[in-house]
């Protein structure tokens, strides 16, 4: 695991903890203030085309975020998550690929740092949750990847390519998110993206629509 991502790893549980502590000694009994902290992190399911088939169980994304709401009963409330999020797609190397071109690597992926934003309506039973709302994302960064052994032999050398800003994806996309689970503690959460990744569906097909994975926070 490369340093700067046990970094943010730690940095996130850090953040999550001190804010929660810090909720804990604020908020009285029976307040009407919704407050969340969390990360998550979960994997890309659902169909896709032969064209565009992604790598299962490497095609995962990952989420920092916080944000507030307001109890209309003890039971119910509204909120708004603001949030970053990192998305990467590893693509399946094989005959049939076409996104986003023919050529075939040792490993290859499509990546979105994203800045978003969900609106939830939560329901309360005890210290169980469940929430659905609406999210948006923003991709203010993207890049494909590719990763290539070296002919020459014995090498055991790999050249890394970054494409950045790509110009055949949409800059925004949109679904619904679902989390069910313990309001401190983990959740389980599912996104459906409504959107389509490409500006053309006709030149490149969809890519998965889901993911599923756990959320660790409060809410």
């Amino acid at each position: 695991m490369k340093l700067k991502y046990l970094f943010a790893g730690i940095s996130s549980l850090l953040f999550v903890s001190a804010i929660a502590q810090d909720t804990d000694s604020t908020q009285t009994p029976g307040s009407h203030k919704i407050q969340d902290a969390f990360i998550s992190g979960g994997f890309v399911l659902g169909p896709t085309a032969k064209s565009a088939s992604v790598l299962y169980g490497q095609s995962r994304e990952f989420t920092i975020g916080f944000g507030m709401g307001y109890k209309f009963v003890k039971w119910n409330g509204i909120g708004i998550d603001i949030y970053y999020k990192s998305t990467g797609y590893f693509l399946k190397q094989d005959s049939n690929k076409v996104l986003p071109n023919h050529i075939l690597h040792s490993s290859e992926k499509i990546s979105f740092d994203n800045i978003g934003g969900l609106i939830f309506d939560r329901f309360y039973f005890g210290k169980i949750y469940f929430d659905g709302g609406f999210y948006y994302d923003w991709a203010f960064y993207t890049k494909h990847i590719t990763w290539d052994k070296d002919t020459v032999a014995n090498s055991g050398s790999t050249t890394k390519t970054t494409d950045r800003q790509l110009v055949f994806l949409n800059p925004a996309n949109y679904g619904l998110t679902f989390r069910f689970g313990n309001t401190k503690g983990v959740s389980l959460y599912f996104n459906y993206r409504l959107s389509n990744v490409f500006k053309s569906s006709e030149t490149y097909p969809k890519l998965p629509p889901y993911v599923l994975g756990l959320v660790i926070g409060m809410h």
